[in-house]
């Protein structure tokens, strides 16, 4: 087999895990292929050379001066690393900002791109799809409509199937008592993972929480990816880092951000109300410009309100909780289970993480 070297790149966390499981496929199947990465912690163990955490950077849509000196500065960098290193495939997982950028230097030095998870392009900005025609040799999608999106603009595109398929699996251990003081329900906080997502969601998951404590002496766990938090949580909410899905299996209600977190409860069947308020320059810009009905996944691909969005103003302890309570009913809750179930069947079959391995293998050096 060729002696494959691969640069690979991701700018987030869930794309860095994402890359290092595909990492860890593509070592599987040649343990002589090098690997250069430019991601975070999970990129940087799984990587034979690793050049920059740009995971933890917390950059989001409309970034600051600073980051965008950074970013000028390790583009610079990566310029001559990849002069140098010279590798024959590049792979970029999701971040589209800077991995544009990548791609056109890969162009210019003639090595072709793989896209793993398509930057949202059908959500705003669908000029970016020309930009990615031009760049970009095949694009991994991991959404369906994804690769009817791509091939309808002319970029070859395959549906591998959603990551998260092949490590969560379903609770199966559903309350169908009805909730109540006696019984009451454990419900997962989830804040984010970025400082701006924290700062902005934890004050209004914690007042939602005493409302749900009051009313039917709920239970509460806080998922963070770590402890480095400003608030002080009253004692009745309890703090866990571990992301240990066999812990977020236990919750019967979550109220969570719209991003990945979200589809990770969804495939578990955990009902939930999705809570999301931005930095207000970066909410306008976007309200500007998304073209979709929805911002989470489960009900962009089911094209209904299956679980309700609670987005900037509407982001309020008191509709947030209330809404909670009427999910909690026992006939509401358990109609909700069954359609989140449902929609796991719309994410492909396990494997996915192979799959992108191989195809990235077998492509042109």
């Amino acid at each position: 087999m060729v002696n494959d070297k691969i640069f690979i790149s991701a700018g987030d966390l869930s794309g860095d895990i994402c890359a290092a499981d595909v990492i860890k496929k593509i070592k599987d199947i040649n343990q002589n292929c090098r690997v250069i990465a430019l991601g975070g912690n999970n990129l940087k163990c799984a990587a034979d050379y690793f050049i920059e955490d740009i995971v933890n950077i917390n950059a989001f849509g409309l970034i600051s001066l600073k980051q965008i000196l950074y970013f000028k500065k390790l583009f610079k960098k990566l310029v001559s690393i990849l002069i140098l290193e010279r590798p024959n495939k590049i792979v970029l997982v999701d971040y589209y900002g800077f991995h544009i950028h990548i791609a056109k230097l890969a162009l210019k030095l003639n090595i072709p791109v793989f896209y793993y998870i398509s930057p949202q392009v059908w959500a705003s900005r669908s000029s970016r799809i020309k930009k990615l025609a031009e760049t970009v040799k095949k694009m991994l999608v991991i959404f369906p409509f994804e690769e009817t999106l791509y091939k309808q603009n002319g970029v070859d595109a395959v549906f591998v199937g959603h990551p998260l398929i092949d490590k969560i699996t379903q609770k199966n251990n559903f309350n169908k008592e009805p909730f109540s003081a006696l019984n009451p329900p454990l419900i997962g906080l989830f804040p984010g993972s970025r400082s701006w997502s924290i700062k902005r969601h934890i004050p209004i998951l914690i007042e939602a929480a005493k409302i749900l404590k009051e009313k039917i002496n709920a239970k509460f766990i806080m998922f963070c990816v770590n402890s480095d938090i400003s608030y002080s949580l009253p004692d009745y909410i309890k703090m866990d880092i571990s992301n240990d899905f066999a812990k977020r299996k236990l919750i019967d209600f979550a109220i969570c951000p719209s991003g990945t977190v979200s589809l990770e409860n969804a495939l578990m069947g955990i009902p939930m109300a999705i809570i999301y308020k931005l930095p207000y320059i970066n909410y306008f810009f976007l309200r500007a410009v998304i073209k979709v009905k929805y911002i989470t996944m489960v009900n962009i691909l089911s094209s209904k309100n299956i679980v309700s969005e609670f987005i900037q103003f509407k982001a309020n302890p008191k509709k947030i909780s209330d809404y909670v309570l009427n999910q909690l009913e026992p006939k509401n809750y358990m109609s909700k289970v069954e359609e989140l179930l449902l929609f796991k069947e719309m994410l492909g079959q396990p494997g996915v993480s192979k799959r992108v391995a191989e195809i990235i293998l077998k492509g042109s050096v």
